[in-house]
């Protein structure tokens, strides 16, 4: 295919305006440059998506593909041919993808003597890779006012600029060839990046009332721990810390303990979120939490507050060094991906008038994608055997630990006696974190920050041969991603994809697999999803929207009519987009309605068997 490079130039990007007004469109070949006006440029980007001899080329591919299809949505059909025609590709995840298999990926690299911060950014990667610094003139951030202006009557400087980048896309583009062994993942990376990028232009709309009961919440909360921590000596009456007496205090419960007091390299006492987690102590906790509580009232509450007029638009990256996406982490937006397991946050989301959320997620992802693994890298998995029987592996466990049969274990279940239910959070405990290589000590604390499961060390190993009896299969995983981890390569493939991660740790690398193998699936699954809701009109998805996106889990929102069967179709395409990852642990899913988000929330049906909502009252 012949690589053409593409831009676009836009009005600036707002709060509820990530697919800003297209202004102009820059077109390069690698040996001459087009520049189009937003009033002349439709038929020509038509033209280009959709002749199969072209390869359409440019950083952050997603933005501009969201752009198109804001100004000329009858274009969505096209978008997403090209995508799935292998037609699309993005230089900024293509230089992600090589540095994560070089194993530098967000991390720093030494560059002509100095050492520099790797970022993904069009200017950060013209200057690595040609030294050459693009001015970040007064141009990009006025094109909005260009909007109205024909291209004969603009400033030559305004042209130059939007000239010059699609000229580096395809730069940039050619110098990444040189390592395309690293790049077979580019174009699935691509597809997940514009249907998460989508996703998060549409955004989520809060409800004013739960945000001011919310608010209530978290400031009665606060007031508490406050209190509680100024009669300790902890923290003082202006409401800062007080580092001298937390340190002491720190000290004192350490000598209760008979434990060494944790310190950092140059002797203080360690004041950091997982030490003082780990030591057990109420006060400590809520010396922990104060600040957490501090940033919701004064970061959280205000963006909330804002999805009640327009929306609130999370900023999601599609690619990190797992293959997973991740949410949050600029200062303006908050992390819908990981929010509190407490009730109160989740319920200031509510669906736009007239319609509700459809959800499904997938049945013990991680155990498949776990099972799956084993079954590709080492040959054998009693957890696959489980799990495609039916069985429910957390019970399992918890069967082994208490020494009963797994019949009996489903009657106390079924029964909901408080012994089997505890030992079954024991079983999460072992098979959410043993896989991942954690050891002892770290275990101890997942199990009781995640879970609330109090485990000693001795337990922890005691848990772990229980469940090394029931999935010897990880045993010989172990053992393979520890000669990996050896190797002098010490870089692993993830399976189906051929993406790479080099320079990876043994958790790093026992993690990995099997959560990239998730990420892959659920990302293949939601481009159908996406495509659905956007370019299928006889499909019960059409007109529905992604609204947010949790890892294994979907949250759409459409109109309550026809939600039934929008929903069972969501469960039904994260199935079929998922199978090719999982072909011998087949997925499920399980579809249902809410009228506000919950982690309450539940299947519900009605006599026909048919979907309705699940509503807290």
């Amino acid at each position: 295919m012949i690589p053409i490079a593409l831009d676009t130039e836009t009005a600036l990007i707002a709060p509820g305006l990530k697919a800003p007004p297209l202004v102009c469109v820059s077109i390069s070949d690698g040996e001459s440059t087009d520049l189009l006006h937003v009033s002349e440029a439709k038929p020509y980007v038509e033209e280009l998506l959709t002749d199969p001899s072209l390869l359409l080329i440019s950083h952050n591919t997603a933005f501009d593909m969201c752009v198109f299809a804001a100004e000329w949505p009858d274009l969505l059909p096209a978008i997403y041919a090209a995508y799935e025609a292998d037609r699309v590709t993005c230089t900024m995840l293509r230089e992600m993808l090589q540095h994560i298999a070089i194993g530098c990926f967000r991390g720093y690299r030494k560059v002509g003597g100095r050492t520099i911060k790797l970022a993904y950014y069009l200017d950060h990667c013209v200057a690595r890779r040609f030294g050459v610094t693009l001015e970040k003139d007064k141009w990009r951030l006025t094109y909005g006012q260009l909007r109205d202006v024909p291209l004969a009557h603009w400033p030559e400087g305004a042209k130059e600029y939007a000239l010059k980048d699609a000229e580096y896309h395809w730069l940039l583009w050619k110098d990444q060839e040189e390592d395309r062994e690293l790049l077979a993942d580019q174009y699935r990376q691509a597809r997940a990046a514009f249907w998460v990028a989508l996703m998060s232009a549409w955004g989520l709309r809060t409800d004013p009332q739960r945000v001011d009961q919310y608010e209530k919440e978290l400031q009665a909360e606060y007031d508490e721990v406050e209190a509680k921590l100024q009669t300790a000596g902890l923290v003082r009456s202006d409401g800062t810390r007080d580092v001298a007496s937390a340190k002491a205090y720190v000290i004192s419960v350490c000598e209760q303990k008979g434990q060494e007091v944790p310190q950092t390299d140059k002797g203080n006492v360690k004041l950091d979120k997982d030490t003082l987690t780990e030591l057990g102590d109420p006060l400590l906790e809520s010396y922990v939490s104060i600040s957490g509580l501090k940033k919701k009232l004064g970061t959280d509450i205000p963006l909330l507050r804002r999805g009640t007029d327009i929306p609130f638009q999370p900023y999601f990256r599609s690619l990190i060094a797992t293959g997973r996406t991740s949410c949050g982490d600029k200062d303006d937006v908050g992390n819908v991906q990981n929010l509190p397991r407490k009730k109160g946050v989740r319920e200031c989301f509510i669906p736009r008038p007239g319609m509700v959320y459809l959800a499904a997620d997938f049945d013990g992802f991680e155990l498949r994608t776990g099972a799956q693994v084993c079954l590709n890298l080492v040959g054998k998995s009693e957890l696959a055997k489980a799990l495609n029987a039916g069985l429910d592996p957390h019970l399992q466990i918890a069967a082994s630990i208490l020494g009963l049969d797994y019949a009996t274990a489903e009657e106390m279940k079924a029964a909901k006696e408080k012994v089997i239910d505890n030992a079954r959070q024991t079983g999460k405990v072992a098979n959410f974190g043993f896989p991942g290589g954690l050891g002892f000590a770290r275990l101890v604390y997942f199990a009781r920050a995640t879970y609330g499961v109090i485990l000693t060390e001795d337990e922890a190993r005691s848990l772990k041969q229980e469940w090394l009896r029931a999935y010897p299969e990880w045993g010989d995983y172990f053992g393979y991603v520890g000669r990996l981890v050896e190797s002098p390569s010490n870089r692993i493939e993830h399976c189906y994809t051929g993406r790479y991660r080099g320079d990876v740790s043994y958790t790093e690398a026992c993690n990995s697999f099997f959560q990239g193998l998730a990420a892959d699936a659920a990302k293949a699954a939601g481009f159908l999803i996406s495509k659905a809701c956007y370019t299928e009109p006889h499909s019960p998805l059409y007109g529905c929207r992604i609204v947010n996106f949790i890892h294994d889990e979907y949250i759409l929102e459409g109109p309550e009519e026809t939600a039934p069967e929008a929903a069972e179709e969501l469960a039904r395409l994260m199935v079929e987009g998922a199978s090719p990852f999982l072909p011998d642990v087949p997925p499920s899913a399980e579809p249902y309605l809410m009228r506000r988000w919950s982690k309450a929330a539940h299947p519900i049906r009605d006599g026909q068997g048919r979907l309705v909502p699940w509503d807290e009252s």
